[in-house]
């Protein structure tokens, strides 16, 4: 109902790393051979997703990258740890790679809380989530219509939904947004849409006879589970985005970057100043880390029986996204109690963040359902369109921000899963 309390500290220095994230994302992208190694441990004890999104990247560089243009839509999400909101620091809870949802609600939250306030000070920041990624993809058909200029079929921006999408609000006000602002096309099709109406010119374009159309860039919002692939025709349809000349968002390496597991190893001492363009960047990014562990590999019984023995500080996370999939408490104990040596390997364990509290009032359905003491998490826009092979940077922004707000009883956090509440920071 109410903007919610964030601290100004950490709300800038969460901005300051989005920049640095997308750099670290491209680098670790471009080295397959550290990617597929850093997450192997979670593909063997995941066969059945993370394993099968490896052998697809597996596939795809055997073939090579029919596509050397990138477009990373990240949202790298925080929650302050500490005692108060003013001198708390922002500990990333992960880094979204695919599907990163809420730009546009989140701006239109904004804009709501500024109109109603009467506090014209800059307490209240601007948000231009919505722009700046319509931005982004308006960028890379551009650029996808520079690569492949000479065709009577219009490029367009083909926009991967689950069936039956709940999330369409938000989808559809982007896709209004690039209409409106940049003149470019989105269609919506489900993965197994393409697996059954698409197909190659002899460019190794992606063509959809059906609507008439090639896709200039293929924009996941779905994607990222397994439910999304309930039979091997969506895999199918997945595989043929990866090997033709469309401009993917992200593409199957960005994907894998924002494994939970990858998240882990990248924390690990002396492997993060590889991919970064200085000690004081590396020093930056690592500030943000929380402690991460592994599981399933080497000796983890110390790690093991660290979170057995104190539940209540540490997180359990599979190679999941769309929130509802960590476990705590607990769950957390049964889960380690039970699992076998290779199926802990599909998790990594966290330091539970302990962030500091404010009032709010939760709305669904038009009625207040909870006012009280709730906790905040912070997500942060950065747009990215890179090339592999050159090196170019052709667009670098961080755009704008989400926040959600969640009753203090609440672990999980996501929107769509029913967790949190789109809020906006006022900034202490």
């Amino acid at each position: 109902l109410y903007p919610s309390a964030f601290g100004k500290k950490g709300f800038d220095k969460a901005y300051a790393l989005a920049k640095p994230f997308a750099y670290i994302v491209h680098q670790a992208s471009s080295q397959y051979s550290w990617l597929k190694q850093a997450i192997s441990t979670a593909a063997h004890g995941d066969a059945e997703f993370t394993g099968k999104l490896v052998a697809l990247a597996d596939a795809v560089m055997k073939r090579g990258r029919s596509q050397n243009v990138v477009l990373g839509v990240l949202r790298s999400d925080y929650m302050l740890h500490g005692s108060s909101l003013e001198d708390a620091i922002p500990l990333q809870v992960e880094l979204n790679t695919i599907a990163s949802s809420f730009g546009c609600l989140s701006s239109k939250v904004t804009k709501l809380h500024q109109q109603l306030s009467s506090d014209s000070s800059d307490n209240l920041p601007d948000n231009g989530a919505d722009r700046g990624i319509a931005q982004g993809l308006a960028l890379a058909l551009t650029e996808y219509k520079r690569q492949f200029p000479v065709s009577s079929v219009e490029a367009v921006v083909v926009m991967v939904v689950q069936p039956g999408e709940t999330n369409s609000c938000d989808q559809r006000d982007l896709e209004f947004l690039l209409k409106s602002e940049f003149n470019c096309r989105l269609i919506r099709k489900s993965l197994f849409e393409l697996a059954t109406e698409a197909n190659y010119n002899e460019k190794n374009e992606l063509l959809i006879p059906r609507e008439s159309v090639r896709a200039g860039v293929v924009y996941y919002r779905a994607g990222y589970t397994p439910n999304d692939y309930p039979t091997e025709t969506e895999w199918e349809g997945r595989a043929l985005v990866e090997h033709s000349t469309a401009i993917k968002c992200p593409d199957i390496f960005y994907h894998l970057f924002g494994a939970k597991k990858v998240q882990q190893a990248i924390a690990i001492p002396g492997t993060l100043r590889q991919f970064c363009r200085s000690d004081e960047e590396e020093s930056l990014v690592a500030s943000c880390f929380a402690g991460l562990y592994a599981l399933g590999e080497g000796d983890d019984s110390t790690t093991v029986q660290k979170a057995l023995s104190n539940s209540n500080d540490f997180v359990l996370k599979p190679q999941r996204e769309g929130g509802g999939n960590n476990l705590y408490d607990d769950e957390l104990v049964k889960a380690l109690e039970t699992m076998s040596y290779e199926e802990r390997g599909a998790y990594i364990l966290m330091q539970k963040i302990k962030p500091p509290t404010t009032g709010g009032t939760l709305i669904r359905g038009g009625r207040a359902i909870y006012e009280g003491i709730c906790v905040c998490e912070l997500g942060v826009f950065g747009i990215s369109l890179r090339n592999y092979e050159t090196g170019d940077v052709l667009f670098d922004e961080v755009v704008g921000h989400i926040l959600r707000a969640k009753s203090i009883e609440t672990d999980e956090g996501g929107v769509a899963a029913g967790y949190a509440f789109l809020s906006s920071p006022n900034l202490v």
